[in-house]
Protein backbone atom coordinates (compact mmCIF):
# COMPACT_ATOMS: atom_id res chain seq x y z
CA UNK A 1 0.00 0.00 0.00
CA UNK A 2 1.46 3.53 -1.00
CA UNK A 3 1.51 5.98 1.99
CA UNK A 4 1.36 3.29 5.02
CA UNK A 5 5.27 2.12 4.89
CA UNK A 6 5.66 1.60 8.59
CA UNK A 7 2.46 1.78 10.43
CA UNK A 8 -0.53 3.07 10.57
CA UNK A 9 -1.17 6.53 9.05
CA UNK A 10 -2.19 8.88 11.06
CA UNK A 11 -4.89 11.48 9.92
CA UNK A 12 -4.16 15.52 9.52
CA UNK A 13 -6.59 17.56 11.24
CA UNK A 14 -7.69 19.25 14.33
CA UNK A 15 -8.61 17.06 17.51
CA UNK A 16 -11.98 17.87 19.23
CA UNK A 17 -9.74 18.99 22.44
CA UNK A 18 -8.14 21.35 20.51
CA UNK A 19 -11.71 23.18 18.41
CA UNK A 20 -13.01 23.32 22.17
CA UNK A 21 -9.82 25.10 23.33
CA UNK A 22 -9.90 27.36 20.45
CA UNK A 23 -14.18 28.41 20.41
CA UNK A 24 -13.18 28.82 24.14
CA UNK A 25 -10.82 31.46 23.69
CA UNK A 26 -12.41 33.25 21.36
CA UNK A 27 -15.75 32.94 23.18
CA UNK A 28 -13.50 35.07 26.07
CA UNK A 29 -11.81 37.65 23.34
CA UNK A 30 -15.49 38.38 21.95
CA UNK A 31 -16.91 38.96 25.43
CA UNK A 32 -14.02 41.48 26.05
CA UNK A 33 -14.09 43.01 22.58
CA UNK A 34 -18.19 43.67 22.28
CA UNK A 35 -18.42 46.31 25.39
CA UNK A 36 -15.43 48.45 24.17
CA UNK A 37 -17.54 47.64 20.77
CA UNK A 38 -20.36 49.60 21.57
CA UNK A 39 -18.72 52.12 23.49
CA UNK A 40 -16.95 53.21 20.56
CA UNK A 41 -20.25 53.38 18.27
CA UNK A 42 -21.95 55.37 20.73
CA UNK A 43 -18.59 57.63 21.39
CA UNK A 44 -18.92 57.77 17.15
CA UNK A 45 -22.58 59.25 17.28
CA UNK A 46 -22.04 61.55 19.77
CA UNK A 47 -18.54 63.04 18.00
CA UNK A 48 -21.04 63.26 14.56
CA UNK A 49 -24.07 64.68 16.40
CA UNK A 50 -21.97 67.28 17.72
CA UNK A 51 -19.73 67.96 14.73
CA UNK A 52 -23.26 68.51 12.89
CA UNK A 53 -24.50 71.08 15.13
CA UNK A 54 -21.29 72.92 15.06
CA UNK A 55 -21.09 72.54 11.04
CA UNK A 56 -24.91 74.33 11.54
CA UNK A 57 -24.11 76.82 13.99
CA UNK A 58 -21.04 78.01 11.48
CA UNK A 59 -23.20 78.19 8.71
CA UNK A 60 -26.50 79.90 10.26
CA UNK A 61 -23.38 82.85 10.84
CA UNK A 62 -22.03 82.59 7.49
CA UNK A 63 -25.46 83.25 6.15
CA UNK A 64 -25.89 86.11 8.14
CA UNK A 65 -23.13 87.58 6.84
CA UNK A 66 -23.59 86.59 3.47
CA UNK A 67 -27.23 87.97 3.46
CA UNK A 68 -26.81 90.96 5.33
CA UNK A 69 -29.27 89.92 7.79
CA UNK A 70 -29.96 88.02 11.17
CA UNK A 71 -30.43 84.82 10.45
CA UNK A 72 -31.83 82.16 13.27
CA UNK A 73 -31.31 78.48 14.22
CA UNK A 74 -33.91 77.14 16.36
CA UNK A 75 -35.85 74.10 17.03
CA UNK A 76 -38.99 73.02 14.80
CA UNK A 77 -41.38 70.53 15.06
CA UNK A 78 -42.59 70.99 11.36
CA UNK A 79 -39.44 71.94 9.83
CA UNK A 80 -41.20 75.55 8.98
CA UNK A 81 -40.93 77.46 11.43
CA UNK A 82 -39.30 77.79 14.77
CA UNK A 83 -41.60 75.51 17.46
CA UNK A 84 -41.40 73.24 20.42
CA UNK A 85 -38.06 72.46 22.04
CA UNK A 86 -36.17 69.28 20.71
CA UNK A 87 -33.28 70.15 18.93
CA UNK A 88 -32.81 67.23 17.40
CA UNK A 89 -34.80 68.89 14.44
CA UNK A 90 -33.32 72.14 13.62
CA UNK A 91 -33.97 74.59 10.87
CA UNK A 92 -31.60 77.94 10.23
CA UNK A 93 -34.20 80.56 8.85
CA UNK A 94 -33.66 83.94 7.25
CA UNK A 95 -35.55 86.70 9.18
CA UNK A 96 -36.26 89.36 6.10
CA UNK A 97 -38.43 86.64 4.73
CA UNK A 98 -38.54 83.48 7.16
CA UNK A 99 -37.27 81.82 4.45
CA UNK A 100 -35.63 77.88 5.72
CA UNK A 101 -32.23 77.93 4.69
CA UNK A 102 -31.04 74.60 5.82
CA UNK A 103 -32.80 71.87 7.61
CA UNK A 104 -30.89 69.57 10.66
CA UNK A 105 -32.23 66.18 11.68
CA UNK A 106 -30.64 64.29 14.75
CA UNK A 107 -29.80 60.67 14.06
CA UNK A 108 -32.38 59.50 16.40
CA UNK A 109 -29.72 57.56 18.82
CA UNK A 110 -29.13 60.72 20.96
CA UNK A 111 -31.73 63.61 22.73
CA UNK A 112 -30.32 67.20 21.98
CA UNK A 113 -31.20 69.84 24.21
CA UNK A 114 -30.07 73.46 24.61
CA UNK A 115 -30.38 76.18 27.67
CA UNK A 116 -31.27 78.47 25.02
CA UNK A 117 -34.83 79.03 22.63
CA UNK A 118 -33.01 80.05 19.85
CA UNK A 119 -30.18 81.26 18.17
CA UNK A 120 -30.01 84.39 16.28
CA UNK A 121 -26.73 85.81 14.28
CA UNK A 122 -26.89 89.64 13.13
CA UNK A 123 -24.97 90.65 10.17
CA UNK A 124 -21.97 90.93 11.77
CA UNK A 125 -21.86 87.44 12.46
CA UNK A 126 -22.19 87.59 16.08
CA UNK A 127 -24.94 86.11 18.08
CA UNK A 128 -26.84 88.46 20.40
CA UNK A 129 -29.15 87.93 22.47
CA UNK A 130 -32.77 89.78 23.12
CA UNK A 131 -30.77 92.68 24.94
CA UNK A 132 -28.40 92.73 22.26
CA UNK A 133 -25.14 91.28 24.61
CA UNK A 134 -23.49 88.93 23.06
CA UNK A 135 -25.33 85.48 23.31
CA UNK A 136 -23.92 82.22 24.87
CA UNK A 137 -25.32 79.26 24.75
CA UNK A 138 -25.20 75.28 25.42
CA UNK A 139 -26.93 72.40 23.15
CA UNK A 140 -25.74 68.98 24.84
CA UNK A 141 -26.42 65.81 22.63
CA UNK A 142 -26.65 62.68 25.06
CA UNK A 143 -26.92 58.86 24.73
CA UNK A 144 -28.23 57.48 27.87
CA UNK A 145 -25.06 55.01 28.45
CA UNK A 146 -22.96 54.50 30.49
CA UNK A 147 -20.49 53.41 27.61
CA UNK A 148 -18.68 55.28 27.77
CA UNK A 149 -18.54 57.06 30.88
CA UNK A 150 -18.69 60.83 29.11
CA UNK A 151 -21.58 60.16 27.45
CA UNK A 152 -22.64 63.47 26.25
CA UNK A 153 -20.97 66.25 24.48
CA UNK A 154 -22.37 70.19 24.93
CA UNK A 155 -21.69 72.25 21.58
CA UNK A 156 -20.39 75.63 23.72
CA UNK A 157 -21.50 79.16 21.44
CA UNK A 158 -19.66 82.01 23.02
CA UNK A 159 -18.72 85.57 22.80
CA UNK A 160 -21.35 85.46 20.08
CA UNK A 161 -19.47 83.15 17.65
CA UNK A 162 -17.11 81.23 19.42
CA UNK A 163 -18.21 77.87 19.23
CA UNK A 164 -16.37 74.70 20.56
CA UNK A 165 -17.19 71.14 21.90
CA UNK A 166 -17.26 69.54 25.76
CA UNK A 167 -17.03 66.52 26.87
CA UNK A 168 -19.57 65.98 29.93
CA UNK A 169 -21.32 62.94 31.50
CA UNK A 170 -24.23 62.53 33.96
CA UNK A 171 -28.28 61.47 33.14
CA UNK A 172 -29.61 62.84 30.11
CA UNK A 173 -31.98 66.03 30.29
Amino acid sequence: MLGMKGGAGRARGFTLLELMVTVAVLAILMAIAVPNFSALINRDRLTSQANELVAVIQYARSEAVRLNGRVTLCPSADGAACSGSDWSRSIVLAARNNEVLRQFSGNGKAAISADVDDVTFSADGLARDGSGLLATANVTVCIDTTRPPDNQRVVQLASGSRVSIQQASGACP
